[in-house]
């Protein structure tokens, strides 16, 4: 008999340890967070110490700050700001950003403006130097796995650099009402786009309106698991000049338009046209933080602190980007810009001052 009930329970407890197996495999909260963790490795446990070290000194600098920075100029204002506070910028805006592959900006200088106070030209400033810095760290890891396409990429840094100089450089010039302007058509534009995506996803094929089979120093091709492309390597060059001048007059990067653009009118797979974008990225976010660097609009304190905050916070979100349904998270994007781009109209919903 006792050797019966000991088999029953053995029998019971092994469907009850895999029942438990099931749930903890199934449940879209605990897949969430067995991601966001992270397996034992000593480069994840470095990462997940770097990150309790920032959050214990941001939690202690925003009870009883220790540091304060001035930053003041005769035309643009004055503003005192607490720099280990860029702690929290880069890990909201990083986290957010790092789900969708994209966005960082869009969260980081709303997060600069409402929640710090900075001026609007400070924030793009600031916001330059963080995004450059954290772009290229983006950069190499891409390069690691080969999949930019470099003859693509550099005439479209050289044209990038000079669009997204001559964008910023205008910027300057604007009051903040219409730099807030801007940025608010920008940040609706790609909201619309979220929530067109979230209900109607791509079919991840690029078109390659433009792709060509013609060879020669003017085209460039490859191939990326078995699907081959080729294109002129000027007509993402100019594109890029047009995408570097716009998106310099608001301080973002261009790589929601400019990747796009790279996989749907030439033909690029979508893993080359985001290795490759990123490249674009750093040439076309560093030559606005030399303008702005120039004109004195740049906290660098604040801008190292929000660097390392963005670095831990996209880790993290690209880990539960991998896990969560795409849809939703283009949902929830979509609903949060248009939340940002209605404060940045002047409709107060509570995030502070626009």
């Amino acid at each position: 008999m006792a050797d019966t009930n000991n088999t029953g329970a053995a029998a019971g407890a092994a469907p009850a340890n895999g029942a438990a197996d099931a749930d903890v495999t199934c449940s879209p909260f605990l897949t969430g967070i067995r991601a966001v963790l992270g397996e034992r490795t000593p480069g994840n446990m470095a990462l997940w110490a770097l990150t309790v070290v920032l959050l214990l000194a941001l939690v202690k600098e925003s009870v009883a700050p220790s540091w304060t920075v001035a930053w003041s100029h005769p035309s643009w204002g004055t503003v005192n700001v607490v720099p280990v506070l860029g702690i929290g910028v880069g890990m909201v805006a990083g986290f957010l950003g790092g789900m969708v592959g994209a966005f960082i900006s869009l969260f980081s200088v709303p997060l600069y403006t409402l929640w710090l106070g900075l001026p609007v030209k400070v924030a793009l400033g600031t916001n330059s130097l963080a995004s450059a810095v954290i772009g290229l760290m983006a950069a190499m890891v891409h390069l690691s796995k080969k999949t930019p396409n470099m003859k693509i990429a550099f005439p479209m840094m050289a044209t990038g650099f000079l669009g997204a100089g001559a964008g910023a450089y205008l910027s300057l010039g604007m009051t903040p009402e219409q730099l807030k302007m801007y940025f608010s058509v920008l940040v609706f534009g790609a909201a619309f786009w979220m929530l067109w995506r979230a209900f109607r996803p791509g079919t991840g094929k690029g078109a390659g309106f433009v792709a060509t089979e013609k060879q020669g120093p003017l085209y460039a091709g490859g191939e990326w698991n078995g699907v081959p492309y080729r294109t002129n390597i000027l007509y993402p060059a100019f594109g890029n000049f047009f995408i570097a001048a716009v998106t310099g007059i608001i301080g973002v990067g261009g790589g929601f338009l400019f990747t796009p653009m790279l996989h749907a009118a030439f033909g690029l797979p979508m893993m080359v046209a985001v290795g490759t974008g990123n490249f674009v990225k750093v040439a076309n976010i560093s030559s606005q933080f030399i303008v702005r660097g120039v004109a004195d609009t740049v906290i660098y304190q604040l801008a190292v602190f929000a660097m390392m905050g963005g670095y831990c916070g996209a880790n993290f979100g690209r880990r539960l980007g991998c896990v969560v349904d795409t849809r939703y998270l283009r949902l929830l994007f979509g609903i949060l810009l248009i939340f940002v781009g209605l404060q940045y109209m002047g409709i107060k919903l509570g995030l502070g001052s626009a």
